[in-house]
């Protein structure tokens, strides 16, 4: 019988590195692990990219997942630096753009995501810049400094904390986004608004309900036109419009494949062989109706974890309750959920203050929760929309009423 040639991990990132880990340490995996990525850096975190590395307050060594001889100390062969261009399952191989080639028993897909596109004329001038990875924010920081007049395409997670970075670095900065808030889709109208009015409170200048037209210019770019007909004049656009999984390599190695790698409950694919996790990764959810992909700092260390088990038939069930964080203009906002629907917003506390906190709620059910500088918040109510009961919204609203008290086993206490 063949010696068992071991685990490829095609995707050097956090979920790709947080599973090794796992094999290595929680399950005491001794056979070969190969880790495959595009990039020349050790796997690294993201969420410092739009914060304290692009603003140059996080140092490069702060980014690293491990410590980087931790894949040397625990026999982790890498392969940096070339992408891997093809995955034969039949085969078990994997072949790089290198031209190196791996064997394996099983494979984890950690391919992650990629900047959406501005599909508008001018948006390939010189000053459209993209934020996804280490080098993007290193030349995007350079930029900003640069600076004078940021255009930001997009009011989501990302172009709001990029629009908190220029405001910081002291530019002249405008947001365009057609929804009616900033994080519309995820916060609704109400709560959106408020973050409305923190970036106008802060200088910024949002146009919501309008979209970019055109960029212009003849080189580089020197001002942005919206659908409106506005004329916004701009030295640097910034484009957050989403992210695109990264799914060709598997698509072309026959998995199921729909708006990311089609995954079950334990991160199983369509194929016995491979298991795929973070970012490219839509799985099933047991809280969930549809299956879900999730691009959050804490999916990508829950599936990590959660693929190194499956990856040994070990399978473990995806069931953890979301959760995301933000810093914007000097305060720290934490996000839990993933709510599809919901028919309230109730909220404790005063918007501008530390500790405001507001829940979503379907019926009496909180689906999410967030709430404003406020650490060691987050697991009360992560703890609270996990247990998906009914809750009495006067309790929610009063800031008297402490966070563990919400939850079902404790005793409610009158009004």
């Amino acid at each position: 019988m063949s010696a068992d040639p071991g685990i490829v991990i095609v995707g050097a990132s956090l979920a790709g590195a947080k599973a090794a880990q796992a094999l290595r340490l929680d399950h005491g995996y001794d056979r070969p692990i190969t880790l495959v990525g595009d990039e020349p850096h050790l796997p690294y975190e993201r969420p410092a990219l739009s914060k304290g590395y692009l603003l140059g307050t996080t140092e490069t060594r702060e980014l690293d997942v491990l410590e980087p001889r931790f894949y040397s100390d625990q026999d982790i062969t890498l392969a940096l630096g070339a992408p891997a261009t093809v995955l034969d399952l039949d085969a078990r191989r994997v072949r790089t753009a290198g031209a190196a080639e791996f064997a394996f028993s099983r494979v984890l897909i950690a391919t992650g995501s990629r900047a959406g596109n501005l599909q508008v004329p001018g948006a390939g001038l010189v000053g459209v810049h993209y934020l996804r990875d280490r080098d993007d924010s290193e030349h995007l920081g350079e930029a900003l400094r640069a600076a004078d007049h940021v255009v930001i395409v997009g009011a989501g997670w990302l172009g709001s904390e990029l629009a908190a970075a220029s405001h910081a670095l002291g530019n002249r900065t405008t947001v365009i986004d057609p929804l009616p808030t900033p994080l519309y889709t995820v916060l609704g109208d109400e709560i959106g608004g408020l973050f409305a009015r923190r970036h106008r409170d802060h200088g910024v200048d949002l146009l919501t309900g309008d979209g970019v037209e055109a960029v212009l210019g003849t080189h580089a770019v020197e001002a942005v036109r919206t659908i409106k007909g506005r004329r916004i004049p701009a030295d640097l656009v910034i484009v957050g419009v989403g992210a695109v999984p990264n799914t060709e390599l598997a698509e072309a190695a026959g998995l199921r494949v729909d708006g990311g790698i089609l995954a079950d409950r334990h991160l199983r694919t369509s194929h016995p062989a491979a298991v795929a996790a973070g970012d490219v990764a839509r799985h099933q959810h047991p809280r969930y109706l549809n299956p879900v992909r999730i691009e959050h700092w804490d999916n990508a260390v829950v599936h990590g974890t959660a693929a190194a088990a499956t990856l040994l038939d070990k399978p473990v069930t995806i069931d953890h309750v979301p959760y995301f964080f933000s810093t914007q203009y000097g305060s720290t906002l934490e996000y839990v959920g993933y709510p599809t629907r919901w028919d309230r917003v109730v909220t404790r506390g005063e918007p501008d203050a530390p500790g405001f906190t507001a829940f979503w709620l379907d019926g009496a059910t909180p689906v999410a929760a967030m709430t404003i500088d406020n650490w060691g918040a987050a697991d009360h109510l992560r703890a609270l929309v996990a247990a998906a009961h009914p809750a009495d919204p006067r309790r929610l609203a009063d800031a008297g009423t402490p966070l563990p008290d919400l939850l079902p086993s404790a005793p409610s206490r009158a009004l």
